[in-house]
């Protein structure tokens, strides 16, 4: 069977590449400042073009085992990230691995400089959120033959090993539901839209049903902010003025959707009667949320997470192990912020 790996870039690779001495990039590896400006360049060019990363652990064991593992996400602050990334933190270390943790808030220029920083100390197998990534990060990830998990999205070729969801489907299906309960116009409010690929996914989703309706798209930015109650609560009154008719919201998350709910009770439109939301992502204050439930998705990410964690012990124990494709499925969570369909 052919095996997963590729030869790692070494630092002979590169002197060969940038036409120095093995010496030479060494140096500058550690004082580049010490080298000329003219081997500097070539150095960097090579690095660059071969997607060389410096290996931090040879540098000072020989033949240890790779004691670590790592997990970079968009947000620890998303409850869904954070609770997931425990959880994978509990089964790797239970197989003597720590967790090496990064969250690059949706900005795939800082994951790329993550991925450099975490492959610098050989990690037995790293953990990335979704299929999109900038060109220099697949190269690197290509060149080290460490194994990759692609978690939270379903999607693309790029690495053999995926654990998520469909967001264009829920994307799909949960507009869908709303129409299905009733509603006659549907918005979508979101935060971060140009940066949330997988919001964006679920936006595409929308589209799609919306068009089938013969409706024409709403989608709502709310502006990036701490608080994103404070935030998002100001939005609807003024889209329902902007949009007359507009009785039903996708939200991007359950935090957006929580804040609508609460900005419609201190309004006094009736939910679901005059307007029903629909979240994502199933926080554990939606269910609990007065005088309406916040209706979402539940996309079962504890099994994302405890799949992705036993899938990358897994592929560092088997080198012909290439990870598996695991589709978790989701949930539309009927709450009292949507009508039940009859």
């Amino acid at each position: 069977m052919r095996s997963r790996f590729k030869p790692a870039v070494k630092l002979d690779d590169v002197a060969a590449h940038s036409g120095v001495s093995p010496s030479t990039v060494s140096l500058y590896m550690r004082h580049p400042d010490k080298v000329s400006a003219k081997s500097a360049e070539k150095i960097s060019r090579a690095i660059e073009e071969l997607g060389y990363v410096r290996n931090k652990i040879a540098s000072q064991f020989t033949g240890g085992a790779r004691l670590s593992m790592a997990v970079i996400v968009p947000s620890v602050a998303n409850i869904i990230f954070g609770e997931a990334v425990q959880l994978i933190e509990k089964i790797v270390s239970e197989e003597g691995f720590q967790l090496l943790i990064a969250s690059h808030n949706h900005s795939l220029e800082k994951e790329e400089a993550q991925v450099r920083s975490f492959l610098e100390w050989s990690p037995a197998a790293i953990a990335l959120a979704g299929p999109e990534h900038t060109d220099a990060t697949i190269k690197m990830l290509q060149q080290s033959g460490v194994p990759v998990v692609q978690m939270w999205q379903v999607e693309g070729q790029r690495f053999s090993a995926q654990v998520g969801v469909d967001h264009f489907s829920i994307g799909y299906h949960a507009t869908r539901y709303l129409y299905e309960t009733g509603c006659q116009k549907v918005a979508f409010f979101t935060t971060r839209f140009e940066e949330d690929v997988r919001a964006g996914k679920r936006y595409t989703g929308y589209l799609k049903a919306v068009a089938e309706q013969d409706q024409l798209p709403i989608v709502v930015n709310v502006p990036q902010s701490d608080n994103i109650y404070t935030a998002t609560r100001p939005l609807l009154l003024k889209t329902m003025i902007k949009e007359r008719g507009l009785d039903g919201i996708v939200a991007s998350n359950d935090g957006i959707g929580a804040a609508l709910l609460i900005e419609a009770a201190d309004k006094g439109i009736a939910v679901p009667d005059k307007l029903s939301v629909l979240g994502f992502g199933d926080f554990p204050i939606s269910a609990h949320l007065a005088p309406a439930s916040l209706s979402t998705i539940n996309i079962h990410a504890p099994c994302i997470a405890e799949t992705t964690g036993k899938m990358m012990l897994r592929m560092n124990r088997d080198i012909d192990y290439q990870g598996d494709i695991v589709d978790v499925g989701y949930e539309i969570i009927p709450r009292g912020s949507t009508r039940l369909v009859i």
